[in-house]
Parts: structure tokens; sequence; C-alpha cells
């Protein structure tokens, strides 16, 4: 189990924290899902998280040991991070991006092992990719970009599993299509998932917990269906929406009459 207790985070010399106590599990075998509008301090708590901010109050902890301020190559034993975009500075082949996912496990001045190798072309493998492993990086589509980095992150071979935004430049098919993907892998491979979204609609379709970050504090967070209610989607967006059920499963629909009302001068 990962947990994130008391969080707080503010640049030096400000005044005001951009977020505040920020508290939650996020349990193996499952996805959750921080989901809350810009500037509601999302990217500062995954910043916080995978050590990229220090955070200045709470800890970070996997299965009770507090990974704050561990050295970046010791916290890559615990964390792999899918980013939102990803463009490196040479075009690598998609089997070179995967193996960086190694690099927590090689030694300084060392080459990949063959088990390195075998570890790469496995998560390939996993997320059926094998007819790109040649191909230029920079040559595929997001949607092919997405699942490379999701690979990457398979051959890190963590228990917990990062992924900031993973769908925000697909395309409708494409989102699906990663976020099936991601929900399978982390059933068979028993992961802790950590994802932001900004459609509460695939966030009530793929995660088993969802918080809803609001001004830089949790609003809410539990079960999708049980946070992800008109009323909430209200408070955090300004939008009056609706929560429309079909064969048992809800989706969000604006009441765009009311939000003409509302934004109208």
């Amino acid at each position: 189990m990962l947990r994130i207790d008391g969080i707080s985070f503010r640049h030096h010399h400000a005044a005001q924290n951009i977020i505040s106590g920020i508290t939650f599990d996020a349990a193996a075998g499952e996805i959750t899902t921080i989901l809350g509008p810009n500037g509601s301090g999302k990217t500062t708590l995954f910043r916080c998280i995978v050590g990229l901010w220090k955070p200045y109050a709470g800890s970070v902890s996997f299965q009770g040991e507090n990974i704050c301020g561990q050295a970046a190559h010791r916290r890559a034993r615990y964390l792999a991070v899918v980013p939102q975009d990803h463009e490196p500075p040479f075009p690598y082949s998609v089997f070179d991006i995967v193996l960086m996912g190694r690099a927590s496990h090689v030694a300084m001045f060392s080459a990949p092992s063959e088990h390195d190798l075998d570890a790469a072309r496995a998560a390939i493998s996993r997320v059926g990719i094998e007819h790109l492993a040649d191909r230029s990086y920079t040559k595929i589509s997001g949607g092919e970009r997405q699942l490379v980095l999701i690979a990457r992150a398979l051959a890190q071979e963590t228990p917990v599993l990062i992924l900031d935004e993973p769908i925000s430049h697909l395309d409708f098919r494409n989102q699906i299509l990663v976020l099936e993907k991601v929900r399978s892998i982390v059933a068979e491979r028993n992961l802790v998932a950590l994802m932001t979204l900004h459609d509460p609609n695939l966030a009530l379709l793929f995660s088993h917990q969802v918080i809803l970050i609001r001004e830089g504090r949790v609003l809410d967070r539990g079960l999708p269906r049980e946070v992800i209610t008109a009323s909430h989607l209200h408070a955090m967006y300004g939008i009056p929406v609706e929560v429309v059920h079909n064969n048992g499963i809800g989706f969000i629909c604006p009441q765009l009459s009311a939000v003409m009302d509302e934004v109208s001068p």
C-alpha cells in the first residue's frame, strides 16, 4: 500500500500553501485517480510524491517505509512514472526507450545485462507493441508513445505506477485503449496505480478510488460513484451538472442551459 500522509507544500518565501494536508491510501491491484480542476494542486502533489519537490510537511511511504528524501536511484525501485509527454533529444528506438526503464538496476559504467534486455522485451510484449520495437520513438503516434512509456515503466519492475495525465493528448479511441491497458496490467501485476485525469466520466469508468482535490485540499475521497457527485463537481468546476445512470454506470452531463445562465453577464 502507498500512503500519502499530510503532504503540504509551498515555495520558498511564499506565504500560502499550494497543497495542504493531503492524506490518502492507494491499494495494490487498484487504480486511484486524482481528480480536480487546473490549478488545484494535482501536479504539485505528484511532484512531491515522485521526489521532484520536497514537501515541508508530511510523508510518502510504501509498505510502512518512508521513501521521502531517499536518493533518486532508491526511490526508482519503488516508483515508476508515466509522464504526460516525452520528447527525447535523440531519435532512440522504441526498444531503447523501454530499456531506459532499467536504469536504476544497472550499475554506473555498466552495460544492461541479459536480464535487463529480457525485462524490456517482456514489457514490450505485455503492452502489445512488439511491431514497434525497432521503430524510431519520434516517428510513432501519440497513442503509441503512451504505450511505450507504460512499457518503460513496467520494465522498471516497481510495485507503484504513477501516471500523470496519461491520456491528455490522445483521441477518444486511444484514451480508452490506454486506460483499459493500464487497468488490465494493474490487476494482473497487483500494482499500486496512482494517476491524474481531467475527465470525471473516465474516472468513473476506470478508477477503484477517486481523490477529489479543490484549492490544494482533499474535498472528498472514496468509491467513484460515491464521491463523483453533481454537488462535488459543481463545487470543483463551478458548472452545474447531473449524473445520469445507464445500466448501473453513471455519466456526467453538464446542464448546458444552466451553464449559460451562470456565465452570462
